[in-house]
């Protein structure tokens, strides 16, 4: 049990820091697409990108969630924004 509670700040400490690290990753679209993507650190809607796609655990999986759309043509820009505690906001422009 100490073991648990010894690591568990470490563990915490460790999460914080790749949130708050947040760095955008390019993403890749297929032959003939134009992908563009761009990760904030505010949940609030970006102008231009009006649609809330839903909420995502990590970075990853918006990211993937946002390219996924684009390649079956459900829209043509994302943007992942970080909200509230670990979540992030897919936003699309339709």
């Amino acid at each position: 049990m100490s073991r648990v509670r010894t690591s568990l700040p470490a563990v915490a400490a460790g999460a914080l820091v790749v949130l708050s690290l947040g760095a955008a990753v390019p993403a890749t679209a297929a032959p003939g697409t134009t992908a563009v993507q761009r990760t904030v650190s505010v949940s609030a809607a970006p102008v231009d990108l009006d649609v809330h796609r839903g909420k995502y655990m990590s970075l990853g999986g918006c990211q993937t969630a946002g390219q996924q759309g684009i390649e079956r043509g459900h829209w043509d820009q994302y943007q992942c924004a970080q909200g509230s505690f670990w979540l992030w906001n897919l936003w699309t422009n339709r």
